[in-house]
């Protein structure tokens, strides 16, 4: 309908109210309502005979607050989030704003309560989400650091880190590579646990397998595995590694002089803690084996039973190497040429070189 400006201006004002679920009180000095409007709702559920602070308790002890309004001292004062339960048993958030309105003599105080139930319950349901989305972070958080773990203690540190970048693929196979493997075998193992209890050997091993793998990941090898009182590590897999010959033969030297070390102070107890060392380098393939879902990083090759049978061979403190690992290292290396060995399952003997000493 055509509306004069006033009319249309207050028809506005009605539908805002209502649409923003917004009622408003109009109070005087002695906290009486006088005149409300808006959203007829929320009226519903008040009394307006009674006073401001009946109406709304949460006011109880801001008497002077309102007086300050209503003299113009203090601009504004709001209260957030008052609860409010309908007939329907439904509870409603309102907003509390109250400003002096001076167009009557005396002035009045002029009470705005907003609905903002919808608000508040997506705040609500924000939060409760983000709360989850926290324990679902902590829980993540401590999986990862449990996968860590995992991954940092029974699997090589290199080839954990390639199987997350994706540089190895979780699937049975492998690629060929030249590789240098070293073996690394406790001497007199046996004899040693006759004479100490099995926690005591259990310690010693530690000890031993710790100087083993010392050595190894210092030059930059990679444990591949644990056979009881042995060793074995692979240089140049799964990440390439330069002079990986020199490198496994430092490794070999380095635990050698540190088991020697070791033994001096052992003289007390005279348990004589030696390693035999073998080394082979040549074309492997390195990669996941396994059945059953068990799957093991790896390499696969003639150089790996080499490498193996020269550690079998090595006597206490020698570290002995193959013919392709000699090549590697003969210029700066000082070397002594051992018998040819036939090794079990070859045809014809390998030649076999003890490392003295490497530059």
């Amino acid at each position: 309908p055509n509306l004069c400006l006033p009319e249309r201006l207050q028809h506005i004002t009605h539908l805002l109210l209502n649409e923003q679920k917004i009622l408003y009180l109009l109070v005087d000095e002695q906290l009486s309502v006088v005149e409300s409007g808006g959203q007829l709702s929320l009226l519903e559920q008040m009394d307006l005979s009674d006073t401001l602070i009946d109406l709304i308790p949460e006011l109880i002890g801001c008497e002077d607050l309102l007086a300050e309004i209503l003299n113009g001292d203090l601009p504004s004062f709001q209260l957030e989030n008052l609860n409010r339960v309908d007939e329907d048993d439904v509870t409603h958030y309102l907003d509390l704003n109250l400003v002096l309105y001076p167009c009557e003599s005396p002035p009045l105080l002029l009470v705005i309560l907003s609905d903002n139930t919808r608000f508040t319950q997506t705040q609500q349901i924000l939060t409760q989400q983000r709360n989850e989305l926290s324990l679902l972070k902590h829980k993540l958080d401590e999986t990862n650091q449990q996968l860590n773990f995992l991954l940092q203690h029974y699997v090589p540190r290199e080839v954990s880190k390639a199987l997350l970048e994706q540089r190895i693929m979780p699937s049975l196979g492998g690629t060929e590579r030249e590789v240098s493997l070293l073996f690394a075998d406790l001497r007199n193992y046996t004899s040693i646990s006759e004479q100490l209890k099995p926690t005591e050997t259990i310690e010693l091993l530690h000890v031993c397998l710790d100087m083993a793998v010392s050595a190894i990941v210092e030059a930059g090898g990679v444990i591949l595995n644990y056979m009881g009182d042995a060793v074995m590590a692979i240089f140049n897999a799964p990440d390439e590694l330069p002079n990986h010959a020199a490198r496994a033969v430092r490794a070999g030297l380095n635990l050698q002089e540190t088991a020697r070390a070791y033994q001096e102070q052992m003289l007390e107890k005279k348990l004589p803690i030696f390693f035999g060392v073998g080394i082979n380098t040549g074309e492997v393939v390195v990669g996941n084996v396994g059945a059953g879902g068990h799957y093991q990083y790896t390499a696969i090759g003639d150089t790996v039973n080499v490498a193996a049978r020269l550690c079998s061979h090595a006597g206490p403190g020698q570290v002995l190497i193959g013919v392709n690992t000699h090549a590697a290292i003969a210029d700066r290396a000082e070397l002594t040429a051992l018998s040819p060995i036939k090794f079990k399952g070859k045809s014809n003997a390998q030649p076999v070189y003890e490392v003295k000493e490497l530059f």
